[in-house]
């Protein structure tokens, strides 16, 4: 379970955000499903690697 911290931490990142977009430009319809099928997706690769690339380093 502790190997999919950093992933889950990505993907709640990913969801704020999409929230944050969506209300701010109002998004309905299939621009949101996008964005909220991309952001966490997206959040979660992107946060799981950098943390996977500073624990290498180590």
């Amino acid at each position: 379970m502790k190997d999919y911290l950093p992933y889950l931490a990505g993907a709640l990142a990913g969801v704020l955000i999409a929230l944050s977009i969506s209300a701010l430009l109002t998004l309905q319809g299939t621009p949101q499903l996008i964005l909220f099928a991309l952001l966490p997706a997206i959040g979660g690769a992107i946060c799981e690697r950098v943390l996977q690339r500073r624990s290498d380093k180590w």
